[in-house]
């Protein structure tokens, strides 16, 4: 039994099978809270309209709601913001993933009228990821700020993120720090594979995961493809705007036999891809966590990864040596001579005795956060709520 009485609405611009960081993270604490017994439900878009409006997940409800013109970047979403409107005094505590995408609004005006407390995982980076979004971002941020301000709880997924937000936004803000996990048994198979035989570190097979998106840098990999060797190859795994800008990019750089872009994948064929591969890589430009650096660091996988402060915070979970940190502007056979090293020194099958987070710290840490809103305001249900759950 969960000291959580009421439902929680998890908002988030997109929910699996999508995939990328937030979706990951937002599947996992809706995973970790049901399993506890908590009742969550989550208000989510599909751009696509392809994904049913509403199932049963994993034994989690998920409602979808379409966005304006089929748009997967900003995910404006009048209908969620109607629907969250009508039915908001249904849960005890809405919780809202993401700072740069409208919902923080719909959520923060919808929990200030309908008097439901509000906890918010910005998942924050600082900035806008294309110009436009830049030029955004200044006007946004007052309103931003406002949203932020309407939080009982704010949860932070690095101290790189908790830092970011006390310099945007001032130190008063009631924010703690709930690292994103790993699944370390599931990652099995993928470390299992470094007892294989692998081709020579030479001639890597690197592997980027993530979200299509420009400020990801996927494309870096594919530029850096041409100082590897011919026997090398590039496998981008993921969805976005730059999917097609990439199977240009490598026709007109003549390695497109050697790029593989599988899009969307499911979890079993995403550890697949782990366990085949001799080197990860990550040139994103922002990031709150580093969630893909170190999933391939889980996965056994060296990594090469741009030098910013949420990777250098992840690469502290392995040893010293397994991350390689890169300049996001590193040419691309500066990039390719890094990845030759990286792939070098080997894959790994044992990772005991790493620090690593996980899923079910996260899922407990939120759950003692909703417990520690919900009775002050008098709507905790049992004197548990301040310790682990059964």
């Amino acid at each position: 039994m969960s000291a959580i009485d009421g439902t929680i609405a998890l908002i988030s611009p997109r929910y699996a099978p999508e995939i990328g960081g937030v979706e990951r993270v937002v599947e996992m604490t809706a995973l970790g809270l049901a399993r506890r017994g908590v009742d969550v439900e989550v208000i989510t878009t599909d751009p696509t309209g392809r994904l049913p409006r509403l199932e049963r997940r994993d034994g989690v409800l998920v409602r979808r709601f379409r966005t304006v013109a089929n748009d997967a970047v900003y995910f404006v979403s009048p209908g969620l913001g109607l629907w969250l409107l009508q039915h908001a005094r249904r849960f005890a505590l809405l919780h809202v993933h993401s700072y740069h995408t409208p919902l923080l609004i719909q959520a923060a005006f919808t929990g200030r009228r309908a008097h439901v407390p509000l906890v918010v995982t910005p998942h924050y980076h600082g900035t806008g990821h294309s110009p436009v979004r830049r030029a955004l971002h200044g006007p946004y941020r007052p309103v931003g700020g406002w949203a932020l301000g309407q939080a009982a709880r704010i949860t932070c997924v690095s101290e790189t993120e908790l830092a970011l937000l006390h310099r945007h936004f001032g130190p008063r803000l009631p924010v703690e720090v709930v690292p994103n996990g790993v699944e370390v048994d599931e990652l099995a198979p993928a470390r299992a594979a470094a007892d294989m035989p692998s081709r020579r570190a030479d001639s890597p097979r690197v592997l980027s995961v993530g979200r299509l998106a420009a400020y990801k840098q996927a494309d870096r990999a594919v530029e850096a493809l041409r100082h590897l060797p011919p026997a090398a190859e590039v496998t981008v795994v993921g969805q976005g705007q730059i999917a097609v800008e990439l199977q240009q990019l490598a026709h007109t750089l003549g390695v497109a036999a050697r790029v593989h872009l599988p899009g969307l994948v499911t979890r079993d064929e995403l550890i697949d891809q782990y366990g085949r591969a001799d080197v990860a890589v990550s040139l994103s430009r922002h990031e709150a966590f580093g969630l893909a650096v170190l999933e391939a660091l889980v996965a056994g996988l060296p990594v090469v990864a741009s030098d910013i402060p949420a990777h250098r915070e992840v690469a502290a979970y392995a040893p010293p040596g397994r991350v390689r940190l890169v300049s996001p502007d590193c040419p691309p056979n500066d990039l390719a001579s890094a990845l030759q090293s990286a792939a070098a020194i080997g894959r790994v099958s044992s990772i005991d005795g790493w620090p690593l987070p996980t899923w079910q710290q996260t899922a407990d840490a939120t759950e003692r956060c909703y417990a520690e809103v919900l009775l002050a305001r008098g709507s905790a249900a049992s004197p548990r709520a301040h310790g682990a759950s059964a």
